[in-house]
Order: structure tokens, then C-alpha cells, then sequence
């Protein structure tokens, strides 16, 4: 009698047990645990883009999941934190700094932005720039290219932080548009 009862405790803890074993190793950004960043823009429970975080910001950001943080900002302009990879260590985040030129974005910066997101897949990530323009953008093109979404879709969804008439807001930065319309070109994406 005592083996009928077992078994169905048996099964329900070995169920728990899986279900952990699978969650640890799918962990994902606590949204409900992240500071309020400039111009956020929450894509998925694995990647967030923004403006640029605080130095009080990196240990929030890694208490609420974010394990990688990827500033587009060129050390040299003045809206770059020159503190930023300290603070961002020091949280016990990794840090990749990818230096964009706001009036000269260059494919080979995409592609480097493609390979950092590709080694570090399965990460929970923070892309940032100073306001959220650089950050969207590039990952827009890393969701058209890599993750094979619907361009349009990710156009109307990615690209918010540009405004509401996104078309309109790559009109005043032409140098964007022609970034965009570079890389797909070269990956055949309609």
C-alpha cells in the first residue's frame, strides 16, 4: 500500500527537480527587478536595450538577470561614462564595448555587435548607446539576420525608441537608414 502513495510523490518530486534542472539553465531577466533605465526598451526576458545606465545601475541590472552589458558608445564622446566598465565589473558583469560613430555606424561595427551577441547566446543582455537609437537599431539587425524575424515586425517593435513615426526618424539620420539598408543587402533580407 505504501508503493502506490510513493509512486505518485516519487513522480511529483522528480517532476520538480526536472523543471528546476531546466529552468537553471534558461534563467532570464527579472523585469519586475530593473532600475528604471533611460528610454528602455524590453525586446525579450533575455534582451533589453537603453540610453546609458548609471554607475548606481550595474548592480541592479545584474541582481535583476543581466549577465552582459553591450555599450555602443565611443569612449571618446562626451556622453560616454568613462567609469562605466569598472562599475560594471565590479557588479560582476561582463563588459563589451563596441565604439560607434553616431554620423559614421560602419558595417564591420555590426558585424563585431553580431559576433559579441553570438558568443555570448543564451546570456540575458543589456544593449545600450546614450539614448537607446545606436542599441535599437543594431538589434533590430541582429533579429533580421540571425534570429530570422520578420523585418517589418521587428522594424514596428525593435525601433520604438526612435519615435513614434520611425521612417520619419530615420529620415533626419539618413547615415542609419543607410546602415540598415547595407545589411540587408549584404544578408538578402527583404
Amino acid at each position: 500500500m505504501n508503493t502506490f502513495r510513493f509512486k505518485p510523490i516519487a513522480l511529483a518530486l522528480l517532476v520538480m527537480v526536472g523543471t528546476l534542472t531546466l529552468n537553471c539553465g534558461y534563467a532570464q531577466i527579472l523585469l519586475t527587478e530593473l532600475p528604471k533605465l533611460k528610454a528602455l526598451k524590453v525586446n525579450s526576458t533575455k534582451v533589453i536595450t537603453s540610453g546609458l545606465p548609471t554607475d548606481e545601475q550595474f548592480s541592479d541590472l545584474q541582481q535583476a538577470g543581466v549577465d552582459l552589458v553591450i555599450d555602443l558608445i565611443p569612449k571618446n564622446n562626451p556622453n560616454a561614462n568613462p567609469n562605466e566598465l569598472h562599475a560594471a565589473t565590479q557588479a560582476g558583469l561582463t563588459y563589451v564595448n563596441i565604439e560607434v560613430d553616431w554620423k559614421q555606424p560602419q558595417i564591420q561595427d555590426v558585424e563585431q555587435f553580431f559576433e559579441v551577441m553570438n558568443t555570448h547566446k543564451g546570456k540575458d543582455i543589456l544593449i545600450h548607446c546614450a539614448a537607446n537609437y545606436r542599441a535599437s537599431a543594431f538589434y533590430y539587425l541582429y533579429q533580421i539576420t540571425h534570429e530570422r524575424m520578420d523585418a517589418e515586425a521587428a522594424f514596428k517593435v525593435t525601433l520604438t525608441p526612435w519615435g513614434n513615426d520611425i521612417e520619419q526618424s530615420l529620415s533626419e539620420y539618413p547615415q542609419w537608414q543607410a546602415l540598415i539598408n547595407q545589411i540587408k543587402e549584404k544578408y538578402q533580407i527583404q
